[in-house]
This record gives structure tokens, sequence and C-alpha cells, in this order.
């Protein structure tokens, strides 16, 4: 009984069965005092029949015959006696095991094995003073075997009626389990193929389909963990992968200008500096690529959680501190006067919109111009005045560790794979055009935040 449908069919027999035993006893009780009562009955009945005999009896001192009488007791089992004092006057009827004195009333005791009931009463005669006694005796034999029968019969009913009710709760246990064993097999055989994209049947009785909710809601939670956990992975091989093809050659410089340093003790001091910058500066450039490459790895294996953001907050707080950096270059914007309210991650849109602004600065003339616009509708345009970008290379800019090799900070190529990996996070692309400045425009276009109504006046 291991089985769903085994413990249910059991416990429907088992409930079944107790109800039938006490309906059984209170319908065998039922019939037994109704019997006893129509027996007692026959007794004083026979026993009023009888008083005309047992006065005659008594006035002519001889029995009298009565034959109907006779035919009457002898037909059901039972006995008559007179008794005045402890003569018999009288004794008919079927013949019984011999008695002591019985008490008055209705009496049942037990002579040589069998059970007999019995009925004595005095006879109402003036002349004898209440000392005669009638007596009727009859066997409970038939009544008892007849009581039998019927507990047998309600026996043999209540197991007929168990044996058919088991066999119908365990089909309709099967019909009712049917859509279950079905989830079960498809179940299995997710498990089986690993393929967490594939959802249970909701059909089937109410309780069921909200089961088969729950799983598919379990399987779409371990989808995106899996998705994540792949993501990470991915991730991070990428980074190991990344950080041991790029900071190979920045480390074999510093070794080889720290050997030279080492071998050469006597180099002169003017030598020994420039070998010093350019170690320190192959060091900034290992720094700057561990923190590129660190968060590029962080974007991609962690899914942000996205909150209402102002976006003009955040370009206006950017270009600040690129112009405080950056004060050879002229950093113009135009921004709403109120709030342009976008869904997504702080720090994500902060990292685009400075790697963007930095991409500008590096890539235009020095001392030339940026113009960064944002409008109501959250468009974002960052322009420079540089040489612009080719048309074959408007994509291939995106891709991580690609240098302009004519400029004079190449940077570490992370940039605007950084920008455009937060771009995809917010649901969004950067397009890049040319720029009235002459040189190259990027463009990203934000949707606003769900539920964002009119903007609010900026302070």
């Amino acid at each position: 009984m291991r089985s769903l449908r085994g413990r249910l069919t059991l416990g429907i027999v088992a409930a079944l069965a107790i109800v039938l035993a006490i309906a059984g006893a209170v319908a065998s009780h039922e019939v037994s005092s109704s019997s006893r009562s129509a027996f007692d009955d026959r007794l004083r009945r026979t026993a009023e029949l009888s008083r005309v005999t047992a006065r005659a009896s008594v006035q002519k001192e001889i029995p009298q015959d009565d034959q109907r009488l006779n035919d009457v007791l002898a037909a059901t089992d039972s006995s008559l006696r007179l008794v005045i004092g402890k003569t018999v006057l009288l004794d008919t009827g079927a013949p019984l095991p011999t008695r002591t004195r019985l008490p008055t009333g209705l009496h049942t005791f037990t002579a040589g094995g069998v059970d007999f009931r019995s009925y004595v009463t005095t006879l109402r005669d003036p002349n004898l003073g209440g000392l005669a006694r009638l007596e009727i005796v009859s066997s409970l034999a038939g009544l008892e075997r007849r009581q039998s029968a019927l507990n047998r019969r309600l026996a043999a009913l209540g197991l007929i009626a168990l044996a058919i009710a088991g066999l119908g709760a365990w089909l309709a246990a099967d019909l009712v389990l049917r859509p279950l064993t079905r989830l079960r097999e498809v179940a299995s055989r997710i498990a089986a193929d690993e393929d967490l994209d594939r959802r249970v049947p909701d059909s089937g009785p109410g309780e069921l389909r909200s089961l088969a909710a729950s799983f598919n809601a379990m399987l779409a939670r371990l989808g995106r963990s899996a998705r994540d956990r792949e993501q990470a992975l991915a991730a991070t091989r990428r980074f190991a992968a990344d950080a041991g093809h790029e900071l190979r050659t920045p480390l074999t410089s510093v070794q080889a200008t720290l050997s030279t340093l080492g071998r050469h003790p006597d180099l002169s001091a003017e030598r020994r500096s420039a070998m010093i910058a350019d170690a320190l500066s192959e060091q900034q450039r290992l720094v700057a690529l561990l923190d590129g490459l660190q968060a590029l790895a962080r974007g991609d294996a962690q899914p942000f959680e996205h909150e209402e953001v102002d976006l003009t907050d955040v370009v206006d707080g950017v270009v600040t501190a690129a112009a405080a950096a950056h004060p050879r270059t002229a950093l113009r914007t135009e921004l709403p006067e109120t709030a342009v309210t976008v869904s997504g991650w702080e720090p994500g849109l902060r990292l685009l919109v400075d790697n963007l602004v930095k991409n500008a600065v590096r890539h235009g003339r020095d001392g030339g111009r940026v113009e960064v616009t944002l409008t109501t509708a959250g468009l974002l345009q960052v322009d420079d005045d540089g040489p612009g970008v080719a048309i074959g290379d408007r994509e291939r800019i995106f891709e991580p560790f690609v240098h302009d090799e004519q400029a004079d900070d190449p940077g570490s190529g992370l940039g605007l794979a950084l920008a455009a990996q937060q771009a995809r996070h917010h649901g969004t692309a950067i397009e890049v055009g040319d720029a009235p400045l002459g040189g190259a425009r990027f463009s990203v276009r934000f949707a606003p935040a769900p539920g964002a109504g009119a903007a609010s006046g900026r302070p």
C-alpha cells in the first residue's frame, strides 16, 4: 500500500467498513428488540387465552383438554403450567426441561444449554386468593436462529458492499490520479532530459492545475537560476581568457623594464626616469584593464534589480566629473528642466554614460568639443569633433579590446564594450552615426519607466 491509489482505496474501504459495521449493529439490535417485543406480546396473549382453561381446571380440579390451545403451544414450542402452591394442576404444550420456581412477569433463563423466555402471572380468581400461578414458557431457540441468520445475511451483504466499494474506489482513484500520473511522467522526462524549458500540462481538476502551475513556476525559477549560473560561468571563463590575453603584454613590458633597471644600475638618471615612467604607465594600464574586465564580468554574470532612475541627474553628474578631469575639452550639455525617469540599474546607467563621454573626449580633437544632449523622450546623444567612425567599424568597435591605434591614448579597449553591455541590460542599443561637429555621434534611446507620468520639475 505504498501507492497513493492503494492508500486511497484502503482508506475508503476502512471508512465504509466502519459505517457498515455500525449500521449493521444498529439494524440487528432494532430487529432483535422488535422480535423480542413481539415474542413477549405472544406470551402475554397466550396467557390471556389460557385463563379460561386454567379456571376450568381449578374449579373442576381436573385438567380440561383444550385442543386448540395445545396446537398453539406446540406450534410455538411453548408450554403452559397451572400451579397452586406446589401442586401442578395443568401442564400442557411442548415438553420443556424441568425448571425451578419462576419469578412473576417476564424472565429469561437457560436450561440444558437452551435459552427460554417465561411469563408468569397470578390467576385472577377471588375464590383462590391469588394462590394460582399461570406459567407460560417458550424456547428462544427459533428466535435466536432467525437472529443469527439475519446477522449472517447482514455480514454477507456488508462484505459484498465492501468488495464493490473497494473495486469502485480503486477504479475511481485510477481515473482521478490519471492526470497526476501524466504530470509525474512529464516531470520524469524533464529530469531525464534536463530540459528546464519544458512545462507540465495544467489540465484537470483545480487542485492539479494549481499543482502544475506551482511546478511550472518552480521550473521557471530553476531555468532562470541555471541561465544565471551559465552566464556566471561564461563570464568567469571569459574573464580568465581575456585577462590572460590582455595582461600578458603590459606585464611583459613592466618585467622587461624592471629587469633592465636591475641589470644596468649605471644608467643615466634621465634614462632611468623615462623607463620608470614607462613602467608606471604600463602599471596604470594594468589597473585599468583589471577594472574593466571585472566590470565586464560582473555585468555578464549578475542580474541586477531595476528601479526608477532620473537619467537627467546621471548625465549631469557624469558630465560634471568629466569636465573636471579633462579641462582642455569643452564639454557642453543640453538637459531638460524636468526629470527623465527610466527603469534601470543606476550604477549601470552611470557606467554607460561615463564610457560614452570618455570615449568622445579620448577620440575628439585635442582641446576640442563634446556635446551631450538628453531629451524628455529619453534620447541620449554624445557628439565629438574627432575623425568619426567608419561605417564598416560601427559594429566592431563594441567588441572587447578593440583599440584605435591612431589615438594618443588608445585606452583599455573595454569602454564601449561595457557601454554596449549595459545598453543590452536596459533593453536598448547604441547607434553610431555622424555628428554635426564633424566626428561621431553615439545615440541611445531609453524607454520611460512604467507608470511614470508627467515629469516633475528639477530643483
